[in-house]
């Protein structure tokens, strides 16, 4: 099977690994890979680092998709913009203007959207959704943060909908009942003492922020599971990219456990930054000797990584990894993504070792 084969027919693909594999380059040379062949791309990148721009020779790169390049309709680059995105949910699930404003301008909601652990995860796949029921795409990329931070994105849906499940949460959206007054009183004693610590200001603003946000939770709560369903869905698939680096390949191997913990399986594995082939023999007689003695060493590290990528791969359950040789320079514009792409396109499954 061709790499090609592999991930041409998916209407989501997720790419994640360690940082330092070239991730982002290979994320956006797959768009261009499946660009080519006709399908509607968009590539986004939910990672803060701005390499995806620079890899395309972009100045940058913004929420709202863009064209890659004019010679390519069909091939749409994005990036994540947390509060933009949070914003536009805002504005879609409340009721009124008058609400959405209330919500937008609270210092609890700006706070929430630039300093709060996870927005960045949330606000990713939310944005993921919106791409996706846009259906202005066939296939939609991810390129996630590396390591934990990937995890914690795929994560992220489950844990936002419990959160929007949980009793307190709703507690606080709601008056209780009339039953439920005399507790509601007896808590203003240590809404009191609380504020007496953070300042009346802060505890006023956050009970008014609840209060501006009841009635546009389910809104939330019925995306996160929606995409929770999409990350699961057969339509889905996984692509770990790494290095041949020892320290690349554990790190991918316990992204693939984690990956495997919240019930998502890695479907492909792209080994970037292989040692090139070489071929040594029959060996130059004219070629002075510390030139010969580097092309061996080369072709050595070539044989060792491949011999250490199979062995490693043995214990994934999957049929083999698919490589790509390390190019002499960056990659920083459309014409060198697309000798990347190319590559990939004559990319051929290699077979794992079988663990004894």
């Amino acid at each position: 099977m061709d790499f090609l084969e592999a991930i041409g027919s998916k209407e989501t693909l997720v790419c994640i690994g360690p940082g330092g594999v070239g991730k982002t380059t290979s994320a956006a040379a797959v768009g261009l890979l499946l660009a080519r062949t006709g399908r509607r791309v968009c590539v986004l990148t939910i990672d803060p680092a701005r390499r995806l721009a620079s890899a395309l020779g972009l100045d940058r790169v913004d929420n709202e998709p863009v064209l890659a390049s004019e010679a390519i309709p069909n091939y749409w680059v994005a990036m994540l913009d947390p509060k933009q995105t949070f914003d536009a949910m805002i504005a879609r699930y409340s009721s009124s203007e008058a609400q959405e404003k209330e919500i937008v301008e609270n210092p609890v909601y700006r706070n929430l959207v630039t300093r709060l652990s996870g927005t960045q995860e949330y606000m990713a796949f939310e944005r993921l959704w919106e791409l996706r029921e846009s259906e202005q795409f066939d296939t939609i990329i991810v390129d996630t943060p590396p390591a934990q931070a990937a995890i914690d994105f795929l994560h992220a849906p489950s844990r936002l909908a419990g959160f929007l499940d949980n009793r307190v949460f709703k507690f606080m959206l709601k008056p209780p009942p009339l039953y439920l007054r005399p507790i509601a009183m007896a808590t203003r004693g240590l809404v009191r003492q609380i504020a007496s610590v953070v300042g009346a200001d802060v505890v006023n603003d956050t009970m008014s922020f609840f209060q501006a946000f009841s009635g546009i939770e389910e809104g939330f709560r019925e995306r996160a599971l929606k995409t929770s369903e999409l990350l699961t869905s057969e339509m889905t698939s996984y692509l770990l990219v790494s290095s041949p680096a020892p320290d690349s390949l554990a790190s991918g191997s316990r992204m693939v456990e984690l990956l495997q913990g919240i019930g998502h399986e890695v479907n492909s594995v792209l080994i970037n930054r292989m040692t090139p082939t070489y071929v040594s023999d029959p060996p130059d007689p004219g070629a002075p000797i510390q030139a010969r003695l580097d092309l061996e060493r080369l072709v050595r590290m070539r044989t060792h990584e491949q011999s250490v990528v199979r062995a490693w791969g043995g214990d994934l359950a999957l049929d083999g990894f698919y490589f790509l040789e390390d190019l002499a320079s960056d990659v920083s514009n459309l014409t060198a993504l697309g000798e990347v792409a190319d590559a990939m396109e004559r990319c051929t499954l290699v077979p794992f070792a079988v663990p004894e």
